[in-house]
């Protein structure tokens, strides 16, 4: 019962993970098309994106294919997980280096328009 029980968990852990991967895709879409604006809530709250409406545009828009790049390979990871559960790990590690790719790629894009 203990793995049974652990599997589920880490079944809902990596899609939630998925969740929150293709979330981010939506949201930077959104703030790189400025149909969100920079505000304290939502969005990649980085301070080289806050300097500006067009830095905000900017950094979200290069996070686009990283965060795409993450979303895609947690729902192939969480559809492998259906079968081989072990493959959920692959949703939550793609989620940690999206996002990691993603505020990279967003920085150095906002930093690179005040040069």
């Amino acid at each position: 019962m203990g793995s049974e029980h652990a599997s589920v968990v880490l079944a809902v852990l990596g899609w939630w993970f998925t969740a929150l991967s293709t979330l981010l895709v939506v949201v930077c879409v959104l703030a790189s098309r400025g149909s969100i604006r920079v505000n304290r809530y939502f969005g990649l709250k980085l301070p080289a994106l806050l300097q500006s409406d067009s830095a905000w545009r900017k950094g979200h828009a290069a996070a686009i294919v990283p965060s795409a790049v993450m979303a895609a390979v947690g729902v192939t990871c969480a559809i492998i997980g259906i079968s081989t559960p072990v493959a959920y790990w692959g949703s939550i590690g793609a989620f940690v280096i999206g996002v990691a790719w993603s505020m990279s790629a967003a920085t150095r894009a906002a930093r690179a328009m005040s040069k």
